[in-house]
């Protein structure tokens, strides 16, 4: 589906993007608008949603309740006051995937470029569903080249495409939130970190050497709402997985995580940051620290991934 390679190529490449921006995941919708001058929020918002009205799958229908959504989108969506119709538009991070992978070297054609990652893709996902495209952005360093690859479902594009379309605004450009934090970022000064993002369902873990990605895994996590696993618990199991991300990567990369970047992408957070400080042995940051807009600190963590991708 060469529209959504092309919605892809634009967030890569950081093309002129649109003035408003949208993420879904199953908790909650968010949105902002920025002014084109400067690049200021000047109006946002943050739409609670009711359980199952969204479920994050590369698999299967995303939006369940397109009534209950449409009814409480118009209200907020006034408050945005979009001129141009042309929209960014963050998916759930269950509904896409991602890769990074190395190659010694790869082939001058693009035609055979796409032909090797998509074998390496099959590799990961062995029952690729015929609908499935993917974009991917090339980064040389030293000896080898990293390819970071985001896969979706043309179904599921169509999807959220099709809802907004309601609106009549036009999807323009698709991102994945954990990179859109990773824009937040000073790539220069930050070298060898994890960036952490915790979602109502999601946790993804990206994993940076020497200003680059070399790692992105996403694991999913039964939602706070869905299960009676108490809160430290959940820590628990968030820190195991945080530690053998950075024990891996550590063995294969033979440098050594500095630090820790963090966002907490639910609605009640219930000092998990603190407690993550406490489990974990490096420096742990908090993402909304770099944040300038006048926005409170609950806006801050939640829209975060937005105010990256439209930077």
């Amino acid at each position: 589906m060469a529209l959504f390679v092309n919605k892809i190529k634009n967030y890569f490449s950081q093309q002129p993007l649109p003035h408003a921006a949208f993420q879904v995941t199953p908790r909650y919708i968010s949105g902002i608008r920025v002014s084109p001058k400067d690049g200021r929020i000047t109006n946002h918002f943050i739409l609670p949603l009711e359980r199952g009205v969204i479920r994050s799958s590369f698999e299967k229908k995303n939006i369940k309740n397109p009534e209950w959504l449409e009814k409480n989108m118009k209200k907020e969506l006034g408050r945005l006051h979009i001129h141009d119709r042309k929209v960014a538009c963050l998916l759930p991070e269950l509904s896409i995937k991602a890769f990074v992978f190395s190659f010694g070297s790869l082939p001058s054609s693009r035609q055979e470029r796409e032909q090797i990652i998509r074998f390496r893709i099959k590799k990961q996902i062995p029952l690729l569903p015929e609908d499935a495209r993917f974009s991917f952005d090339v980064h040389k360093s030293n000896s080898t080249v990293k390819i970071f690859v985001v896969v979706a479902r043309a179904s599921i594009i169509r999807e959220y495409e099709e809802f907004f379309s309601t609106f009549n605004l036009k999807i323009r450009t698709i991102g994945v939130p954990t990179l859109g934090l990773h824009f937040l970022l000073n790539a220069k000064k930050e070298k060898d970190f994890i960036l952490i993002n915790i979602e109502e369902d999601s946790l993804c873990l990206v994993a940076i050497i020497d200003s680059e990605i070399v790692l992105y895994r996403m694991k999913p996590i039964l939602a706070a709402s869905q299960s009676s696993m108490p809160d430290d618990r959940r820590v628990e199991n968030i820190v195991k997985e945080v530690k053998n991300t950075v024990n891996f990567i550590e063995d294969k990369e033979e440098r050594k995580i500095q630090s820790s970047w963090v966002r907490l992408g639910v609605l009640d957070e219930r000092g998990m940051l603190s407690q993550l400080r406490e489990n974990l042995s490096f420096p742990v940051t908090g993402i909304d620290s770099c944040l300038t807009d006048e926005l409170g600190l609950r806006e801050k963590k939640i829209l975060s991934p937005l105010v990256g991708q439209m930077r």
